[in-house]
């Protein structure tokens, strides 16, 4: 399942700081750039499905409509800044057409202490964080190597998977996806299978059922409406799909989870399971 995160593709000063533990995520793409800093422990960046081990106290950096997941190989704290192209549009046209060789680099001690002091510090403006920014996006420039950013199959592939975040909600076919981005059905479709490794369908299928599952679990919704709402046709279908994916049918997954979650919030106040990755802190829009 790869993700397009609309959230992370419009933004305007666009920025979203988190602070994780053992941080783990699914494959996932958007608009906004991506900076990574790993404060404690270890983690694997995977980009376009080549895995980069990031350690302690180094840094990566995401580039736009970049496929990329994340997996904690050992206990770790983790920064992730989703910021848009218009906090450091000289960069931004720097590196227009192109890809570094690897996501992940060493800053700068002076640079990333900068950048640390005006995410963390009291006084935080949007100034100071765009000026942390381009000290960062420098040293990624200086330090990385840079390739022709790759185009045709992995640009329509964004563009497909974009469509179907946008549309899963309705029905789908190839055909009328060829007609809105102007390419021949088959050619579609081998393009899709070659890059996702599943057919359309398929893909589709998932995505409405991971729509639906977070619905299943944070909302009270009858299981009839997040089915259609979530572009099945049927409730029969939305059974099948679902439980041939989750194995299980949603009313079982409802109490399931939601049983789940009850006994977690119970103990310790809610202490979240070991591996599962927990919000420390957050900023957004700075």
């Amino acid at each position: 399942m790869i993700l397009y995160q609309a959230a992370n593709s419009r933004g305007i000063n666009h920025n979203d700081i988190r602070i994780y533990e053992d941080f783990s995520y699914v494959p996932h793409f958007h608009r906004d750039f991506e900076l990574i800093y790993v404060e404690k422990g270890e983690l694997d960046v995977i980009v376009d499905g080549r895995p980069y081990r990031t350690v302690e106290d180094q840094m990566a950096l995401i580039l736009s409509n970049q496929i990329h997941s994340y997996e904690s190989t050992a206990p770790n704290r983790v920064f992730v800044h989703v910021f848009s192209s218009d906090n450091v549009p000289a960069f931004a046209k720097l590196i227009a057409d192109r890809e570094a060789c690897t996501p992940v680099f060493d800053c700068d001690q002076a640079a990333r202490d900068f950048y640390l002091s005006c995410i963390m510090g009291q006084k935080r403006s949007a100034l100071s964080l765009k000026a942390a920014l381009y000290a960062v996006c420098s040293e990624f420039w200086e330090k990385s190597e840079f390739v022709p950013a790759c185009g045709g199959n992995t640009r329509l592939l964004h563009q497909m998977l974009s469509y179907i975040s946008e549309h899963y909600c309705e029905e789908i076919t190839l055909e009328k996806m060829a007609q809105a981005l102007g390419y021949e059905p088959h050619y579609l479709s081998r393009v899709f299978s070659g890059g996702i490794k599943i057919n359309l369908r398929a893909y589709i299928n998932l995505y409405r059922t991971d729509s639906a599952r977070e619905r299943l679990v944070d909302g009270e919704d009858s299981i009839a409406r997040i089915a259609l709402e979530s572009g099945f046709q049927s409730i029969r279908n939305f059974n099948r799909v679902f439980a041939a994916s989750m194995g299980m049918t949603p009313m079982e997954y409802r109490k399931h989870f939601q049983k789940e979650e009850q006994e977690e919030t119970s103990n310790e106040n809610g202490r979240q399971n070991a591996g599962r990755r927990k919000v420390i802190a957050e900023w957004k829009n700075i």
